[in-house]
């Protein structure tokens, strides 16, 4: 009977996404991800291609984002980012606007799935506090 419980706490557990998250980090408030981010950007998905795999980094996807506003960092008309496959993986879908918390994992970039990034629709009082945030030190910035 107890095998039968620790096997459906591990189904349960592993259907969930919770089962699976990787959330690291103690602070996901905007101020800590926008003060660790090299970037926080407005965004759309033009492209995705597989990415193999590398003496670091598992295999994923790389997706091909032209940045709509730049909110912080260094004003550029596309970016690349790496979703690895894995339980740290932020799937993107093409055509979709997202705002966007960028960090360098290894030689690439990436956005932290546990962090305040998403599809832009759902993170309008995000956008709204990294404007207010950015407001003092950085104005938010087309690109050329």
């Amino acid at each position: 009977m107890r095998c039968i419980r620790i096997i459906s706490a591990v189904l349960l557990l592993g259907s969930s996404k919770a089962g699976f998250a990787a959330c690291l980090l103690s602070d996901y408030s905007v101020r800590a991800e926008l003060d660790r981010s090299t970037a926080v950007i407005v965004g759309t998905v033009v492209t995705e291609r597989v990415t193999a795999e590398t003496k670091n980094l598992l295999e994923g996807v790389t997706y091909t984002v032209r940045i709509d506003e730049m909110l912080h960092g260094h004003a550029v008309k596309t970016v690349e980012l790496f979703s690895e496959n894995s339980s740290g993986r932020f799937p993107m879908e093409k055509e979709k606007a997202y705002l966007l918390f960028i960090y360098r994992a290894l030689d690439r970039l990436a956005v932290d799935n546990c962090g305040n990034s998403g599809l832009l629709t759902e993170k309008k009082a995000v956008l709204s506090s990294v404007r207010q945030l950015t407001s003092v030190t950085d104005e938010p910035k087309k690109p050329n």
